[in-house]
């Protein structure tokens, strides 16, 4: 006999009603409808994600340096690198910073070296926006007392400095000290520098 309220006999598990049932069919199939495409979109996402990390682009190297490392160069140690800024460029060079500025000058790069125990030198790589900027520095600079050498597009050595330019950079390197050896030393490094400024380019 069954009794108002209660469950029927037999495994005693109340019927647990649909909540469907109590949904009109479209308005159910509208909410199913939306649930699919909702977790269609997240799982392309997921799967697009994990395309993108996989045959996206590599991250890039690091840049080429513009300066021998210790040792790269026989005799030779590298010490700090100080980068100037076009406009800050007067604490660097003041009373000469407006040669460059005319001449298109970006930024410099000034690097400490030694050679040896004997030898401290300077490497300045200015970085000027076209090759005519770095040819109107070099053209500005005397040469008397120097000779010229294969380094770069063109390039002079004297005592205990060597000046040369390369594309849109024009160098200086110069020795503190004045040692019989310093200038081939000086010619070796700036072989060097040219051929890091060549991987630049």
């Amino acid at each position: 006999m069954k009794v108002p309220g209660r469950a029927p006999r037999g495994w005693g598990f109340a019927r647990v009603p649909n909540p469907e049932s109590r949904i009109p069919r479209g308005v159910a199939r509208t909410f199913r409808s939306a649930a699919c495409s909702t977790y269609l979109r997240i799982g392309l996402g997921i799967v697009a994600l994990f395309l993108a990390q996989a045959c996206g682009p590599k991250p890039a190297s690091a840049p080429a340096t513009f300066f021998p490392e210790t040792n790269e160069v026989p005799g030779w140690s590298k010490g700090e690198t100080r980068t100037f800024e076009a406009d800050r460029l007067w604490e660097y060079i003041d009373g000469d910073a407006n040669r460059y500025l005319e001449a298109g000058v970006l930024r410099t790069l000034a690097t400490d070296y030694r050679y040896g125990e004997k030898v401290e030198a300077v490497a300045d790589i200015y970085v000027m926006k076209t090759p005519e900027g770095a040819r109107k520095i070099f053209d500005s600079e005397s040469s008397v007392g120097s000779q010229p050498i294969q380094i770069g597009d063109a390039a002079r050595v004297f005592q205990s400095s060597l000046a040369f330019r390369n594309g849109p950079y024009f160098v200086r390197l110069v020795a503190y000290q004045e040692v019989p050896e310093v200038g081939k030393a000086l010619v070796e490094l700036g072989h060097a520098i040219e051929q890091k400024l060549g991987e630049r380019q």
